[in-house]
């Protein structure tokens, strides 16, 4: 079977890789090794990152915030909450976040990612860092201080400042973090925390939200999710039918289409990357 959707951004800098070709190497090395940490990142003038060589993790990515085994897709999923009063009121966080839907809508199409004078990987992790330092946010400044892949750092970056939350309706300017997009660490289970990221573009009457992400086969794209209906693809109204929630779990060729395969299904939660401080 061909790929329904496209894996994650699971590699160290450069912020990207084939996700197809990641799997395939990963079923056909030898068992990894358990235990050991990842090479400390730091944000470079490039805006992409490099390995700080011995330098040492700061905070390790702490099993209590993400377990090691899930009952299923959504067993990681944060309950619902409401976004601050000045998320929605503060007028200079009004302007931020109308700065990153404009920037979000700059990069479609784009076969590289330069942005203010940065070059970003190509990848769901270079994608928001782009975009967001397209609005003045620089995301990666912490970077160094977290362990493990780019998305993970990400979350662990805003957990860190309580800027995670959960909700059906959110903001423009949202990170959104999905889990277990693809068996990252090949063991047929789904416990692969953390393995992409996107952007809430807008949000429409119904509740399904537009999302730029970096998808494996199309590149820079907006898509879709509805979490009042995680597990409907599509749905036609009057003749007209809609995507509400696009493919998200990859599938290499040959494998069965899982149960849980869509974006509302492996969603995590959503973050406010523009209230960082």
């Amino acid at each position: 079977m061909a790929v329904l959707g496209f894996a994650a951004c699971t590699s160290l800098p450069p912020w990207g890789d084939d996700p197809v070709a990641i799997q395939r190497r990963n079923i056909a090395s030898a068992p990894r090794v358990t235990g050991a940490s990842p090479p400390a990142v730091r944000a470079t003038a490039s805006g992409a990152g490099q390995t700080a060589g011995t330098a040492p993790i700061a905070t390790a990515f702490s099993p209590a915030s993400v377990p090691e085994a899930a009952a299923g897709p959504s067993a990681y999923r944060s309950p619902p909450q409401t976004p601050p009063i000045r998320a929605t009121s503060d007028p200079a966080v009004l302007a931020l976040r109308s700065r990153l839907v404009e920037g979000a809508r700059s990069v479609l199409g784009r076969s590289s990612l330069v942005v203010r004078g940065r070059t970003f990987g190509m990848d769901c992790t270079g994608l928001v860092l782009a975009v967001y330092w397209y609005a003045g946010v620089d995301l990666a400044r912490d970077f160094g201080s977290y362990g493990g892949n780019g998305v993970s750092r990400l979350y662990q970056e805003l957990q860190a400042q309580n800027l995670l939350y959960s909700t059906g309706s959110p903001l423009s300017g949202d990170l959104i973090f999905w889990d277990n997009t693809y068996d990252e660490n090949s063991n047929g289970r789904w416990d692969d925390p953390l393995t992409h990221v996107g952007m809430v573009v807008s949000v429409d009457a119904d509740g399904t939200i537009t999302y730029l992400h970096y998808h494996d086969r199309k590149g820079i794209s907006l898509d879709s999710m509805n979490l009042a209906n995680p597990a409907v693809y599509q749905q036609t109204v009057g003749g007209v039918t809609k995507t509400l929630n696009s493919p998200l779990r990859l599938v290499l060729p040959g494998e069965p289409r899982p149960d849980e395969w869509l974006s509302g299904q492996l969603y995590r939660s959503m973050g406010m990357g523009y209230l960082v401080q």
